[in-house]
């Protein structure tokens, strides 16, 4: 089971297929999309290193107007990009940040296609192999995180959330996939701490090997607690600078985590040393409980400000406002609240978190525990899935050797019987975890539900997202903005100009002041321009210029006396000029 063969003729035909779907658009037009959200802050970011910003240096000196601010994101994603713009460079110009956004989410898919074909054929048998490609090309996490253009770090973490459950699987009886198990969570943990979860079920996995057979699995516990946390002092050694060593934070990469990490490798020999004491499974499971429980602690004495999480140090009024208003960050049942095309989001990981229970009540017991492996770990991404909505793109594509399993009993049974009945038990097994479908499904009864809803806002909202509505913005001469929120990040990647705040945790005094000049009245406002030396308002039209801050009021300062419209009243991008003593730029004709 260790030496599985790649059937990579079948990955590489069903990579092609979709990798054609996803570029198609650009295919038809010649031109790579653009950039939004976090993923143009990346881009953003990876430029700042091509252009020679300091690997050790992620400060963005474009946002937190005129001040720059700190960002906790890991250049590991920034080098391959850095790599595909030099690459494209000679070619594009100064295009290549946008090719180089193109090609990079279809490089990741490869291996996400490849990884889940290895995932079903350990789990579920070499059959499923092919039906889990053919039910990943019908995922709608697929096309809502490789489309080109999505160049942030999540898909990657989907890819190494894959190889960590393969590397758990194969780890069990092979000391080398348990060390890779352990580098790669390091790896993703040096990535994004969104990714805790799935290194959490990598080391409950080892633990629990261990305490059902101390004496096979003992080289393997000690072997993923070495490689996780000297990946981790290693990751941290090659992304801070010495004098950035010890400076502890909960939302990224540092001390914290590298202690964290030592303590786990730490309470592994601990347990392992015990072993003669330790007779029953339940007793090495209680002794493992209780040196968690005390590791936990004692990070909790040493680092205080994590214990409400990655973001547990974020000021908590500031918190109020931002975090209330990220969509994807919203728990299940808040983000579910009334019928939407979104909600087909929830069917697949609710009917293959099904499978997952059911199959391992079907198979022999000798493959029980790879289902029962496969399913610790989608019970943890669903509970991330639960509480963030977001957690809908690892695990939707993480249990798919569970939806595999029944479409191949599906097609066996139909092949034994070859009747209507068995035919369409094929089609429903497939339907099932088909999300065009369900997207479809939910369209028609949205569509059907009430009368038709007004599309302004989001034609607004697609129309300011367009990369030609910021050129008369980037003609203006180079400034400081206060604008909407959530353009932040494309403004930094399409204008030349700096912003009070692009919507980042760390720039607390950014948003403060974001909220004065939108919340606090004309007075207020104007200190914050005096002090930020702001020269122009940005905003989407038709969209207020305060929305995405929960809780502030109507903005209704456009008709201050010193703000002063430059932009055509039609036009996507609304620009304001700050009036001081001279009179305020125009727009070039």
């Amino acid at each position: 089971m260790n030496r599985i063969a790649w059937n990579w003729p079948q990955i590489v035909l069903v990579w092609a297929v979709l990798a054609f779907a996803l570029s198609l658009p650009t295919l038809k037009t010649g031109v790579p999309p653009g950039v939004t959200g976090d993923d143009a802050m990346r881009l953003v970011e990876a430029i700042d290193l091509f252009n020679g910003q300091s690997w050790f240096d992620t400060t963005q000196y474009r946002d937190n107007a005129p001040f720059g601010a700190p960002m906790h994101w890991s250049r590991l994603i920034d080098a391959p990009l850095v790599a595909l713009m030099a690459l494209a460079r000679p070619f594009a110009h100064d295009m290549a940040p946008y090719w180089a956004a193109f090609a990079w989410p279809l490089l990741v898919l490869l291996v996400v296609v490849a990884l889940v074909s290895k995932l079903a054929e350990i789990v579920a048998g070499p059959a499923a192999r092919l039906p889990a490609l053919v039910l990943l090309t019908m995922t709608l996490a697929v096309y809502t995180e490789f489309i080109p253009g999505r160049v942030d770090h999540h898909n990657v973490q989907i890819a190494l959330t894959l190889g960590m459950i393969i590397a758990s699987l194969l780890g069990r009886s092979s000391v080398g996939w348990a060390l890779g198990a352990g580098a790669l969570a390091a790896t993703g943990v040096a990535i994004g701490t969104e990714i805790l979860p799935s290194v959490a079920a990598v080391l409950i996995c080892f633990a629990l090997y261990w305490a059902v057979d101390p004496r096979r699995n003992k080289a393997h516990l000690l072997a993923v607690a070495a490689s996780f946390s000297l990946g981790l002092c290693l990751h941290l050694m090659a992304s801070k600078s010495p004098w950035g060593w010890l400076e502890p934070a909960c939302d990224a990469l540092s001390i914290t985590y590298v202690v964290a990490g030592a303590g786990f490798g730490v309470a592994a020999l601990v347990a392992t040393l015990m072993m003669p004491l330790l007779r029953h499974p339940a007793a090495r499971v209680v002794a493992l409980s209780a040196l968690a429980a005390a590791l936990v602690l004692a990070l909790v004495w040493l680092f205080p400000e994590c214990r409400y999480g990655p973001y547990g140090n974020l000021d908590p009024d500031v918190a109020k406002i931002l975090m209330p208003d990220i969509g994807e960050a919203q728990p299940l049942w808040a983000w579910a609240d009334g019928l939407r095309p979104q909600t087909a989001l929830l069917i697949t990981p609710f009917l293959g978190m099904a499978t997952l229970f059911l199959v391992p009540l079907l198979v022999p017991a000798e493959q029980r525990w790879r289902w029962l492996v496969l399913g610790g770990f989608s019970l943890a991404l669903f509970a991330v899935f639960c509480l963030q909505i977001r957690g809908f793109r690892l695990l939707s594509i993480a249990l798919l050797p569970g939806p595999a399993w029944i479409v191949v009993h599906a097609q066996a049974w139909f092949r034994q019987r070859r009747t209507l009945r068995s035919a369409v038990s094929v089609v429903l097994a497939v339907v099932a975890f088909m999300g065009p479908a369900h997207w479809a499904f939910f369209s028609l009864a949205y569509a059907a539900s009430g009368p038709a809803q007004s599309s302004s806002v989001t034609d607004h909202w697609n129309a300011c997202l367009e990369r030609s509505a910021f050129a008369p913005l980037a003609a203006l001469p180079r400034g400081h903005l206060m604008s909407f929120l959530l353009i932040g990040p494309q403004l930094l990647l399409e204008t030349p100009h700096t912003v009070v705040s692009s919507g980042y945790h760390r720039n607390e005094a950014g948003l403060r002041d974001m909220v004065r000049f939108f919340r606090d009245g004309e007075a207020e406002a104007r200190s914050v321009v005096e002090e930020r030396d702001i020269d122009y308002l940005v905003f989407c039209r038709g969209i207020p210029p305060s929305q995405a801050l929960a809780g502030l009021p109507d903005f209704d300062g456009l008709s201050w006396p010193w703000l002063v419209q430059l932009s055509p009243p039609e036009a996507p991008i609304q620009i304001y000029a700050v009036k001081r003593d001279q009179s305020a730029p125009k727009l070039p004709s």
